[in-house]
């Protein structure tokens, strides 16, 4: 049975690192990781993240920011996250 793993926190509190010593410990162990993040992680999540993150901070109204945020993960799910599971990754 596949599973999720989700880690958060803030910038710069070493989720990268410790994701990937995790991503190592699986893989040792024979299991098909996938690594990615959010906003991002498939192709139209990337492009929206780029949106997110580059230019000055204040053009986005809160609401639209949250509507880029949501149809970046939306993305995300179903051309990564869904694939991934459904192959048991």
């Amino acid at each position: 049975m596949a599973k999720m793993i989700t880690i958060e926190g803030g910038e710069g509190v070493g989720k990268s690192t410790q994701a990937e010593r995790l991503a190592a410990w699986l893989r040792e162990r024979g299991h098909e990781v996938v690594m990615t993040r959010e906003p991002g992680g498939s192709v139209g999540a990337e492009q929206i993240r780029a949106l997110l993150v580059q230019g000055v901070t204040e053009r986005w109204e809160p609401i639209t920011e949250a509507l880029l945020h949501s149809a970046a993960r939306r993305d995300h799910i179903s051309r990564t996250v869904l694939p991934a599971l459904e192959r048991g990754a």
